[in-house]
C-alpha cells in the first residue's frame, strides 16, 4: 500500500509553490486562501517538515520544499500525459457560462477566438441569465454572494465618451448641446452621470435630462452614431476607442463602485475546464489593466 499524503495537498503545495503566494494560488485553484494554507498545513504536519517561509516580502520555498517541487511537478506531468494519451481526441467538455447582455457582446464576444484557442476541448453554450447548470456566472454588482466562490475580476472605469465627430469641441459646449444618455438598472438610472460629473469637478445636480436606455450596450450604440454623450465603463469599449468608432472626450475617470464578478458554484469549482476557463479570464482582464 502506498504512503503517500492527500494529492490535493500536494496539488496546493505545487500552485503555491509556482506562484510564491497564497493569494494567486487561491485564484488560480478557485479557493479561498484560508483553504489553501489548510492544505500546506496538512502537508507539512505530513511530512514532518516546513515546506514555506513567510515574512514581510513574501512567500519562499524552503530547502525541504525546493527538493520536493521536482518530484510533485513531475508526477503531475507524468499523470497528466497519461491522462491525454487514454482521453479520445475527440472528448470535449461543456462549459455554461451566464453573463450580462452588455458584457456578452462588447466584451466576450470579441475574444472568442483567444479563448477557443486557450480551450480547444470545451463546448461552450452562452446564456444572459442564471440557470441551474450554469458552471460559472459573470455578475454586475458591488458585492460578492453567499454560498459560491466570488471573485470580483473587474471594476468599472467609467468615462465620457462620444461619436467621433465630437472630437476638439470644448467640454462645455458639449455638455450643454448635447443630451445625455443614461443607463437604468433595476429600473433606476445608475449613477454614472453624476459620479462622472463629481470627479470632473462639474455641478452634479441630477445628472440632466436625457435618454434613458435599459442596457449599457444600446448607450454605447447610440452614441457611436451621435445621439447624445454617454458615461461608459472603458472595459466595455475597448475595440471602439481602437478602432476610432467611439471618441475618448475626456481623460478624467470615475472608478467604481460597480464591477464585474466571477461567481462559481462549490460543486464545479475543481472542475478541470472551469479553472482553466478561470485562469484565462483573470489574464485577459489583467493585460487590459
Amino acid at each position: 500500500m502506498r504512503r503517500l499524503p492527500s494529492l490535493i495537498a500536494l496539488r496546493f503545495f505545487e500552485e503555491t509553490a509556482r506562484h510564491l503566494s497564497f493569494n494567486r494560488a487561491s485564484q488560480s485553484l478557485c479557493v479561498t486562501q484560508g483553504a489553501v494554507s489548510r492544505q500546506i498545513r496538512i502537508l507539512e504536519e505530513a511530512l514532518g517538515d516546513k515546506l514555506f517561509e513567510r515574512d514581510h516580502r513574501g512567500v519562499k520555498l524552503t530547502d525541504a520544499g525546493a527538493g520536493l517541487l521536482p518530484y510533485v511537478t513531475e508526477a503531475f506531468d507524468t499523470l497528466e500525459r497519461g491522462m491525454c494519451t487514454f482521453s479520445s481526441a475527440t472528448t470535449r467538455r461543456r462549459l455554461v457560462l451566464a453573463m450580462p447582455p452588455t458584457f456578452a457582446t462588447q466584451w466576450f464576444s470579441s475574444r472568442l477566438p483567444e479563448l477557443a484557442a486557450a480551450l480547444p476541448d470545451v463546448e461552450l453554450s452562452v446564456r444572459t441569465s442564471p440557470m441551474p447548470d450554469c458552471h460559472c456566472t459573470i455578475r454586475f454588482g458591488i458585492d460578492s454572494l453567499p454560498g459560491v466562490y466570488s471573485e470580483r475580476i473587474a471594476v468599472e472605469r467609467h468615462t465620457l465618451v462620444g461619436a467621433p465627430s465630437m472630437s476638439g469641441e470644448s467640454l462645455d459646449a458639449l455638455l450643454r448641446r448635447l443630451p445625455r444618455l443614461h443607463v437604468l438598472h433595476d429600473g433606476q438610472r445608475l449613477n454614472l452621470w453624476p459620479d462622472w460629473l463629481s470627479s470632473a469637478g462639474l455641478p452634479v445636480g441630477d445628472g440632466g435630462d436625457g435618454i434613458e436606455f435599459s442596457t449599457l450596450e444600446q448607450a454605447i450604440h447610440a452614441a457611436r452614431k451621435g445621439a447624445g454623450l454617454a458615461i461608459v465603463d472603458s472595459n466595455m469599449i475597448t475595440e471602439e476607442l481602437a478602432i476610432g468608432s467611439l471618441a475618448r472626450l475626456s481623460d478624467v475617470q470615475a472608478i467604481g463602485p460597480y464591477g464585474y464578478w466571477l461567481d462559481i458554484p462549490h460543486n464545479h469549482v475543481q472542475l478541470a475546464h472551469v479553472q482553466s476557463f478561470a485562469n484565462w479570464l483573470r489574464q485577459q482582464i489583467a493585460v487590459e489593466r
